[in-house]
């Protein structure tokens, strides 16, 4: 019996995503085995939400980062730090609670430290990008108890290539007069493949549509303003792999070396602040089918490297003139690895193995927030941690109708600190689900799990000015270990002319963790001092004596607490194959998804939960032309936090208009496309609410982008 191991958790599209025609494209569902979960499952047996963009669907959508090319998927938004910075939030969860993925191991980023971090991926040349939404923590810890971005590039062959090609992309875009390319080249025999990928991305400020923006030290509006400053950038990545063809598996190896150079918006664009990133990845995959064991069906290896640096620098002015400061440097260096036995005995299959993750980190420069600058917490000069996991994972056919699948995991974590006590935790994750098919078109599935997830060191021990979020934040050294019991229910509709997924679910944290204000201590300088008369009353602005000298930024003070809180909402997506005709087929698809997030322990709203959202859309394709719109409404979002003189402001209603064409063309025996893409057609302001600087730095204007691609 041949075996394809993976090492994340499945999915399968709604769509064949082989085929250009939407006949075979709606009515044949075809399983898409990706480099993530130890199982093979039919897509009706699957109890979790799920979702990938792969070919055509994810040319169509690609953007400029991960977050913008999945920001119409149901149940994914984007933080919008910028148009660089920008990370995928899941069903309202983000940064510590949603694992970044490239090829089912870790970026060995900081993306999650920060939203003005970008993720150390580009989506110019990715194969596939695959998303679980829910917990995930089975495979991949507490880190990803909201849910895990897989990002696929194809770096390591896994069968061998008919014969040696080479593809090539370009194109350009109007909103930020930018330019991208991409090339990758691939060849071998029947033992041997290996490819050389390559891309540069290159482009100015982004234009919006005229708004306003409020001084950050008085409060007056600025503006207008039709360009967001400090949003340029470049970046680029050269990588190669190759794989050996083993008689049932493969095995290879990867490099990639990526950069990224990108400035930062809002107040940091006042010295121009740049952000330069340098990764360094190496990876090492195998899989191996047995097939005369008995029960041991296959055996899989994912092994993941990464040396990480950015800088952060701007000019700065200490009274004898501007001069270029670096402020901070993180530097990270991490391995990770997973082995996976896979097993069938009788109706019984399922996989079982050991993962570790081992991690050096640390934040030099005198921006670290773990400085310990008001002496509220020990200051932190390094972290080295380990994680040594266990999981198992079990999937049983009651019938030919019914399926039960269920898993457990238990984690242990070492911590070391320099400056600082040493810390030892261990987390436990099940889940359990049931899926049943009520008829030929129809599935229904339900999942329960229980996740635990240990407060990240920046959650503990943070102590200075996080100009990002424009606070001072401190850490929290008694916060204990976030749980979450999640419960989800999916209705599916896998062949036919319509297909779609439509969920709910509801999920319970005991001491989730968030920043809110201190009331205490309402604010301090970037040194960590309290106004030159503080009290118990001190907030911003109350009194003469309680404000800074002129010229001194105050920033308002904001600790990590635990509470209980809980996340529900539905998501639905819908493909309607509404007309067949001899050469061409239209396709009508619509979205919308409703996020509810609620402090449990104080009442009231959790911040930064993204705008409920629907949208529709239709294709038609042809032998050689494909075009389409999509409009998508993102509601009023008035369902907000109040923090005192903080509170959350209301986000208005937006609507945005996108579209897309592409027409084949063929040069002797290679195969080219030309394509044109609108973005936001009407030039609507539009402001992300989950975005922190939704109001200097809103979503881009209408953008027009041309490109082309060609396949040797």
């Amino acid at each position: 019996m041949k075996f394809k191991l993976i090492s994340l958790l499945l999915s399968f599209s709604l769509a064949s995503a082989q085929d250009k025609n939407l006949n075979e494209r709606v009515d044949e569902l075809e399983p898409l085995v990706i480099e993530s979960t130890p199982l093979k499952t039919k897509v009706e047996d699957l109890s979790q939400a799920w979702s990938v963009l792969s070919d055509d669907k994810l040319d169509n959508a690609r953007g400029s980062t991960i977050a913008e090319t999945l920001a119409d998927t149901p149940g994914i938004s984007q933080t919008h730090f910028g148009p660089t910075a920008n990370r995928p939030i899941i069903r309202g969860l983000d940064k510590f609670r949603v694992r970044m993925l490239q090829n089912g191991t870790d970026t060995f980023g900081v993306s999650a430290q920060s939203e003005d971090h970008a993720v150390p991926i580009d989506p110019l040349m990715v194969d596939r990008i695959e998303v679980l939404r829910g917990s995930s923590a089975l495979l991949h810890g507490g880190s990803a108890i909201g849910g895990v971005v897989n990002v696929i590039d194809r770096s390591i062959p896994s069968s061998p290539y008919d014969s040696p090609g080479a593809s090539l992309r370009s194109s350009y875009s109007s909103v930020n007069e930018g330019w991208n390319y991409g090339a990758m080249a691939f060849g071998g025999s029947d033992k041997l493949s290996f490819q050389i990928n390559g891309f540069k991305r290159d482009y100015n400020d982004y234009d919006t549509p005229s708004f306003y923006t409020e001084d950050h030290h008085d409060g007056s509006l600025k503006g207008p303003f039709d360009v967001v400053k400090n949003s340029h950038g470049d970046s680029s990545s050269i990588g190669l792999g190759g794989a050996y063809m083993l008689d049932s598996g493969f095995a290879g190896f990867s490099f990639s070396n990526y950069q990224n150079d990108y400035g930062v918006p809002g107040e940091h664009a006042e010295s121009d602040t740049l952000i330069e990133i340098e990764s360094d990845r190496f990876e090492f995959r195998s899989e191996i089918g047995i097939s005369d064991s008995g029960w041991l069906t296959g055996i899989n290896f994912n092994i993941g490297y990464g040396d990480y640096k950015h800088s952060e620098s701007g000019w700065e002015d200490e009274g004898g003139g501007p001069e270029w400061h670096t402020h901070a440097t993180y530097l990270r260096e991490g391995f990770e690895g997973r082995i996976g036995f896979a097993h069938e005995i009788g109706d019984l299959k399922g996989a079982f193995g050991i993962h570790g993750l081992f991690d050096e980190f640390k934040i030099v420069g005198e921006e670290s927030i773990f400085g310990g600058s008001s002496n509220t917490n020990d200051a932190i000069s390094s972290e080295d941690s380990s994680k040594i996991a266990l999981f198992l994972i079990e999937e049983y056919d009651l019938s030919d109708e019914t399926s039960l699948n269920a898993g457990v995991r238990w984690e242990s974590i070492e911590r070391d600190y320099q400056g600082t006590t040493d810390l030892d935790d261990s987390t436990f994750s099940a889940s359990g689900g049931i899926s049943r098919d009520l008829s030929e078109l129809w599935n229904i599935s339900g999942n329960l799990s229980y996740s635990e997830r240990i407060p990240d060191s920046a959650e503990l021990f943070s102590d200075g000015a996080h100009h990002a979020t424009e606070s001072y934040e401190i850490g929290n050294k008694n916060l204990g270990t976030e749980s979450a019991v999640g419960v989800e229910v999916i209705l599916r509709k896998t062949v036919g002319k319509v297909t779609g997924q439509f969920s709910a679910f509801h999920t319970k944290y005991n001491d989730y963790i968030f920043l809110e204000d201190d009331e205490n201590e309402a604010i301090r300088d970037a040194e960590g001092n309290l106004p030159p008369a503080n009290g118990p009353d001190n907030i911003a602005g109350n009194a003469d004596d309680n404000t800074f000298p002129a010229g001194t930024e105050g920033l308002p003070v904001k600790e990590y607490e635990g509470i209980d809180a809980e996340f529900q909402g539905i998501e639905l997506e819908v493909d309607w194959l509404a007309l067949e005709n001899p050469g061409w087929d239209l396709l009508i698809s619509a979205y919308g998804d409703v996020i509810r997030g609620k402090n449990k322990s104080e009442g009231g709203n959790l911040a930064r939960i993204p705008a409920s959202r629907i949208g529709f859309g239709f294709e038609v394709q042809q032998e050689k032309l494909d075009f389409g719109m999509r409009l998508t409404r993102s509601l009023k979002q008035d369902k907000v936090a109040a923090h005192g003189d903080h509170s959350e402001e209301p986000t208005p209603a937006f609507s945005l208009l996108n579209a897309y064409a592409s027409y084949d063309v063929n040069f002797g025996s290679s195969v080219g496309e030309l394509f044109i893409k609108g973005y936001n057609l009407t030039d609507e302001l539009a402001y992300n609410h989950a975005s922190l600087l939704k109001h200097s730095a809103p979503l881009p204007g209408r953008n027009v982008e041309i490109g082309l691609k060609f396949d040797f």
